[in-house]
């Protein structure tokens, strides 16, 4: 049997329902810096030491008890080594003649996984703020506001307690969904008249530009289809596809509240913010017709019990005059 797990890059461990070593492979013991001998039926605290050890050991009596397969990631430090981050998939072992029962342990180092994801999350975060200022400079009269759709996203959907995924997908949508803009030309971005119809749909349909100049970036959500989505409308009155309800993404869903939120209480240099409360109001209005009540629900409590109001109050201060 060792010839096969030896040459396998994992840890493999055999416990016992105590968390002593019965079992193990090479990586195993290379890994606990002991000689065979030594390893053989040693406590897994004296091992990983007293906080891991007692984690560890829960996680073994956890498998036992419900005798199902269990995975945990983990941190562990080994003497002389750098900090490895482990996943380790936890198999019960029925009892047999000769060996008690136990628990399979079977893992992984995933620390470059690790190291790569965080690394990849760094760079798509600098293309965003990349792609952003681009889009400020050339419109200086709503500057900041895809920046604030973003914040204001990313807390609504951390409220609504969404996947890891959903909330960055929010997020991103919501910094980079006046990015299409940069097709616009200048005058009409910064006219101070009243726009012709065809400078409004133009300003309107820059968001389809947004999702199409994204649609082959990686991201980990599908960013690209909610911001393809934002101007839909929950009764199925919305462009460009009519969805209904729970068809629209729930990031599209939120990013639109966000956005009507933020363009409601930012200041502009032509008129002052509107003031939270009323423009809660304001969106209630709207529930079930163009906005999510559960989202719009998520962001008053946020403003009320969160700590928005105070967060985001910067946001009705007049902006400084575009050169």
């Amino acid at each position: 049997m060792h010839l096969v797990t030896d040459s396998q890059p994992n840890s493999i461990v055999v416990f016992d329902e105590g968390g002593h070593y019965r079992w193990f492979n090479q990586v195993a013991l290379d890994l606990s810096g002991l000689e065979r001998r030594d390893l053989f039926d040693k406590h897994i605290a004296a091992v990983l030491g007293p906080v891991e050890g007692k984690r560890m050991e829960t996680s073994i009596k956890e498998c036992l008890a419900k005798f199902e397969p269990t995975t945990h990631t983990h941190e562990l430090t080994f003497d002389g080594r750098q900090d490895a981050v482990f996943k380790s998939d936890f198999i019960p072992l029925e009892a047999r003649e000769e060996m008690p029962a136990g628990v399979l342990m079977v893992s992984q180092d995933i620390a470059d996984s690790i190291r790569e994801r965080e690394r990849r999350e760094r760079v798509l975060k600098q293309l965003v703020g990349a792609l952003v200022s681009v889009v400020d400079r050339r419109d200086p009269y709503s500057a900041n506001h895809s920046t604030r759709v973003g914040v204001v996203a990313k807390a609504i959907a951390e409220e609504m307690e969404l996947e890891v995924i959903e909330v960055e997908t929010a997020e991103i949508a919501g910094n980079l969904m006046n990015l299409g803009k940069i097709t616009v030309p200048s005058e009409v971005l910064t006219k101070t008249d009243k726009l012709t119809d065809e400078e409004f749909e133009m300003i309107r349909d820059s968001i389809f530009t947004s999702a199409e100049l994204v649609k082959d970036i990686e991201f980990d959500g599908d960013v690209a289809q909610t911001l393809r989505s934002l101007q839909e409308c929950v009764d199925g009155s919305g462009i460009p596809d009519g969805l209904t309800g729970e068809d629209i993404l729930i990031a599209a869903r939120i990013v639109a509240v966000s956005n009507a939120f933020v363009g409601m209480v930012s200041a502009r240099s032509w008129r002052a913010g509107m003031d939270f409360d009323k423009a809660i109001g304001f969106l209630l209005e709207d529930v079930g017709r163009k906005f999510d009540r559960r989202v719009v629900t998520a962001l008053a409590n946020y403003i009320d019990n969160r700590g928005g109001r105070e967060s985001w109050k910067s946001f009705g201060e007049q902006p400084e005059a575009a050169e």
